[in-house]
């Protein structure tokens, strides 16, 4: 079965699942039209950066804390894309 996610997600201590899964996703920043969030699983914090720009946000609040499953979609695409990395 080939992977779906590219080589991003390789390097991840933790799956989508487990990053989605009872954890919460906190605003960090906001620069440049990219907002920031960091999502705490275990020992460990990923950075998500969402394009705010994106015709997807036109209808979505920005709020300062969201459960991770709500940002699923933008989870899923930091692992195809590289713009979820682990900081911690």
């Amino acid at each position: 079965m080939e992977n779906k996610f590219s080589e991003y997600s390789l390097s991840l201590a933790h799956s989508l699942k487990e990053i989605v899964k009872d954890n919460t996703a906190v605003l960090t920043h906001v620069c440049e039209g990219k907002v920031y969030y960091e999502i705490k699983v275990k020992d460990s914090i990923y950075q998500l950066e969402i394009d705010s720009k994106a015709n997807e946000w036109k209808a979505t609040y920005l709020y300062p804390e969201f459960k991770a499953i709500t940002l699923m979609r933008w989870i899923r695409k930091g692992f195809e894309n590289g713009k979820l990395i682990q900081i911690k």
